[in-house]
């Protein structure tokens, strides 16, 4: 007992010698704030959170009721990611009932537990603790995190693992031992389950990793720390991937609605919107004329819909026809209208990066600050990639390839919620930087790989 004592005791000690006691105490009030914000959402959740999130919640009751993903009456369940709903499931396997407060509570934690890892990262890209704790800050009251904690959704989760598998990308690469490369593996493995397009930047981080490595420590150890971070990543997917096969008889990693994601992204006459795109398609099958913001629309049924155009595919799958049909509208629109195709995809781009969920940031005066932290990313990135190359493709990688994948099928404003977890560290980055020039004190030179330690 006095030993535990006096190690948590030590450990104590270099925490408070390595970061300074006003700054710990700095970073506890904003972990209480974070806590705090996301708490209320807890005790008063979004009183009509919308499809998606009642989706998520039957698939996570599904899984504690009866051990079934979706259940008989659950229309398409692969096309939903299933991290999320097995997290909240696990939740009301631990507290014996299905207690929707109880996720949003898990989701309250993890989002806090967010913050620190913001606090850590931008720690490890920057240039001291004041943009560290700046960027803390700002994960702690970003509107949009705080939204998300009012519904069972699946974007909460991510905020942790995401920018968590970063850091210990960035952790691994400092040391020698291969088996370092488990932990941001395992991570990016379950930031794909709980988003299945981060598979991608999953997959790119291994052919990094090798290139990385092969210089410094040769061929042999590239090929080893390559295959355990891949192996890593593979972990929480290849269940699912095995569950998926015997339920649907194909190969099928995560999820399906790939197909129906490019099918509406690529359709130019509703220029890759959703909401618009699903009002096409039902005045097409119905002959009525909805609004695409209408209350009348949210109540139409979209599975029918699509499941008309997959019908023109036959012996095809849903989601292999939709995604046929997707890649037919890139043709056809690239060749008629290339100009209105790409303007299209920039509009799509400036749509998901332009906004974010919840009102506060979709209003007129949150729709300017969004972009200004936006913009100060990309200026925290291009100064980070000037001093240190290797952290800002680490960091830079995902917001490219999302936003990229966003382009090219769809690009709602909750596709960069996560990402925002990555850009606000920078965005402290270059508020610390510019700051520190208006302030007359001189920048770490290019090169630099730490800063002098703070009084």
């Amino acid at each position: 007992m006095h030993s535990s004592t006096t190690t948590a005791q030590g450990r104590a000690s270099a925490i408070l010698d390595r970061h300074g006691l006003a700054t710990v105490v700095m970073l506890a009030l904003i972990l209480a704030l974070g806590f705090g914000l996301r708490m209320d959402k807890v005790i008063n959740p979004l009183a009509d959170p919308g499809d998606d999130a009642f989706a998520y919640r039957a698939l996570a009751e599904s899984l504690y009721e009866d051990g079934s993903y979706g259940g008989p009456g659950f229309k398409t369940p692969s096309d939903w990611s299933p991290g999320a709903p097995l997290l909240y499931a696990g939740a009301y396997y631990l507290t014996g009932g299905v207690r929707d407060g109880v996720a949003r509570g898990v989701q309250a934690l993890l989002g806090t537990a967010a913050i620190l890892i913001a606090y850590l990262l931008a720690l490890r890209i920057g240039t001291g603790r004041r943009a560290a704790l700046l960027a803390a800050g700002m994960v702690a009251i970003y509107p949009p995190f705080i939204y998300s904690t009012g519904a069972l959704m699946s974007e909460p989760p991510a905020l942790l693992t995401l920018p968590a598998a970063v850091l210990a990308l960035l952790w691994a690469d400092s040391r020698s031992s291969l088996w370092s490369w488990l932990l941001p593996g395992l991570l990016f493995g379950l930031t794909a389950l709980i988003r299945p397009e981060y598979l991608f930047v999953a997959l790119a981080f291994t052919t990094l990793v090798l290139f990385r490595r092969w210089p410094r420590d040769g061929a042999g150890a590239a090929l080893v720390a390559t295959a355990v971070f891949f192996l890593a990543v593979l972990v929480p997917v290849i269940p699912w991937t095995v569950h998926n096969y015997v339920q649907l008889d194909r190969v099928v990693p995560i999820s399906t609605g790939s197909g129906k994601a490019l099918f509406v992204g690529s359709y130019l006459p509703a220029d890759g919107e959703y909401q618009r795109v699903k009002a096409d398609l039902h005045q097409r099958f119905t002959g009525e004329r909805l609004e695409p913001d209408s209350d009348a629309l949210d109540q139409v049924d979209p599975v029918p819909l699509f499941d008309r155009i997959a019908a023109a595919y036959p012996g095809l799958s849903r989601d292999a026809a939709l995604g046929k049909a997707g890649r037919e509208n890139i043709n056809r629109f690239l060749a008629d209208d290339p100009v209105g195709y790409a303007g299209m995809t920039s509009r799509k781009v400036w749509r998901m990066w332009s906004s974010g969920v919840g009102g506060a940031m979709s209003s007129p005066v949150g729709r300017v600050v969004q972009v200004m932290l936006v913009l100060a990313g990309v200026a925290g990135l291009l100064l980070l990639a000037w001093r240190r190359r290797w952290e800002a493709i680490a960091v830079g990688l995902p917001i490219f390839m999302i936003s990229a994948i966003g382009a090219a099928t769809l690009a709602p404003p909750r596709r960069n919620e996560v990402l925002m977890t990555l850009v606000l560290p920078l965005a402290a980055l270059a508020f610390a930087e510019a700051a520190t020039r208006l302030s007359g004190n001189h920048a770490l030179p290019a090169g630099k790989t730490t800063p002098d330690p703070e009084p």
